[in-house]
């Protein structure tokens, strides 16, 4: 082989190196970014599949078992959390219960306390207004606490959709319930990106959107706020009130009542009409938009039942009952309806009894100063004629010392000589006879006067938290409940 040849075949040797070390190079890029890709689907896939909080659209840590799912995949949020989130004030033990019982507890703002308790679907809220007039720190302007429609100490109740729980010693919200609990906004993104938008946040887009929808203003009643929370806005153009959505400006109730306030334990809202006499009448409107109880019939309206959804309605000065579509239960005929007012005073009546439904299912009626009894599908079941109820042991000059003031009597499982087993939701009821007062017992189960007012006296005798009661004539004491066991064909209709 001559030097040419040589000088030949050494740089077709260099070339094919070359040409190697480049395809190997291409190999290694190619792989490299093959790898790097895969890196880059990976993380993303791990970030998209990493649960992640947004409060107010700001990204907020959410910690270990903020967010859990219960066995139907419901998610369940810390309710401790939650309320630090939004700046609501948390508290261990339903509300009025002074005690710390991690199973049951409320939360505070400044203008309501929401009360709960673990296990249960029933969530209630009381109006409690503790905010203060303050200056802002950015404008110095004076901000003045809202307006509420309610009275200090009004008492709302409602039943959500799921239960509140408790894991490890933790109250959990569920998520979807949030709007009803704190009236908060939830937006899922997908399952791992969560978006809770408070109520001050959601004002200040309502007052920005009313001005871009041409609306004066947005409602300042505190209970009109609790809208923002479900999507709509109660707005005014400075004399008349409608609703509408908070992200669109389109119509749900038209801007023509005087007056509007929404309860958000029902989702209706109860609004107010003049007629060209001046004549104001109320009805009500569902968040719909749909009349429930068209303005025109009525002088005032209120709940007087949210779980059954009847209202007490005053007509003419007279008062009746309506049920959630409207429908007369109870005849707008009776001077006052409920527990009256001195028998409120004498028993004092806890802030969470319904004065207006004892049971759940018993009414009182009022008419020319005589009481009846209805129950909640509107029939009679007593007309008019006791004159009171419930024995106060002051008014009772030979009352035993171990007597206490009675109204309610009930007795479960209470077994009779006839073999059937009874429960009693009984009600004292009081008659006045030649000028003498009997008592007797109203029996809400069976809807019948069980006991006939011929006792000198009804009350109960509690030791140490048991509670017995007893029924006084001519001298004798007679243990109710054995009473009612050995006479159920007398005191027991069927």
């Amino acid at each position: 082989m001559n030097e040419f040849d040589k000088y030949t075949a050494q740089r077709n040797v260099a070339k094919e190196k070359k040409k190697k070390t480049l395809l190997t190079g291409i190999v290694i890029c190619i792989v490299l970014i093959i790898v790097l890709a895969v890196m880059i689907l990976y993380y993303q896939s791990v970030d998209a599949h990493t649960f992640k909080l947004y409060i107010n659209d700001v990204q907020a840590s959410s910690g270990e078992g903020f967010c859990v799912k219960d066995e139907n995949g419901e998610y369940y949020i810390r309710a401790k959390d939650v309320a630090s989130y939004i700046q609501w004030s948390y508290q261990n033990g339903e509300y009025g219960s002074y005690n710390e019982d991690p199973n049951s507890g409320y939360i505070q703002n400044g203008y309501e306390i929401a009360s709960f308790v673990a296990g249960s679907n029933t969530l209630k809220k009381y109006i409690q207004v503790t905010a203060t007039e303050y200056n802002d720190e950015v404008t110095g302007e004076l901000i003045k606490p809202f307006e509420t429609n309610s009275a200090e100490g009004t008492l709302e109740t409602s039943t959500l959709a799921l239960p509140i729980i408790s894991q490890n010693g933790q109250i959990y919200f569920p998520v979807k319930c949030l709007s009803d609990i704190c009236n908060c906004r939830i937006v899922y993104e997908n399952e791992y990106r969560m978006y809770i938008y408070d109520q001050t946040f959601l004002l200040n887009l309502a007052q920005v959107n009313a001005a871009n929808y041409g609306f004066q203003s947005v409602s300042g009643i505190y209970e009109n706020m609790r809208t923002l929370g479900y999507g709509m806005m109660v707005v005014s153009n400075g004399a008349l009130y409608g609703v509408v959505d908070i992200y669109s400006g389109q119509d749900i109730i038209g801007l023509k009542y005087q007056d509007m306030v929404f309860a958000q334990n029902v989702k209706e809202f109860f609004v107010k009409t003049t007629n060209s006499n001046d004549e104001t009448s109320v009805g009500i409107i569902n968040s719909r938009g749909d009349s429930v109880v068209k303005p025109k019939n009525y002088s005032n309206i209120q709940i007087l039942s949210d779980n059954l959804g009847l209202y007490l309605v005053e007509k003419d000065g007279e008062y009746g009952v309506l049920d959630k579509e409207g429908e007369v239960v109870v005849h707008c005929e009776y001077d006052n309806i409920g527990i009256p007012e001195n028998v409120l005073e004498s028993f004092d009546f806890a802030v969470e009894s319904n004065k207006y439904l004892l049971y759940d299912d018993t009414i009182i009626v009022e008419s020319n100063g005589s009481y009846g009894i209805c129950d909640t599908e509107g029939n009679i079941n007593k007309e008019p004629i006791f004159t009171g109820f419930g024995y106060v042991k002051d008014a009772d000059e030979d009352a035993p010392k171990n007597a206490s003031d009675t109204l309610l009597v009930e007795l479960e499982g209470l077994e009779c000589v006839d073999g059937v087993s009874r429960d009693v939701k009984g009600i004292i009821v009081q008659l006045e006879q030649n000028d003498t007062t009997g008592y007797g017992l109203y029996d809400s189960v069976s809807k019948e006067w069980i006991v006939p007012c011929m006792f000198e006296r009804i009350y109960g005798v509690t030791t140490k938290g048991n509670t017995e009661y007893y029924a006084y004539y001519s001298g004798q004491t007679y243990d109710l409940a054995d009473l009612l066991a050995q006479n159920p064909g007398e005191y027991f209709k069927e």
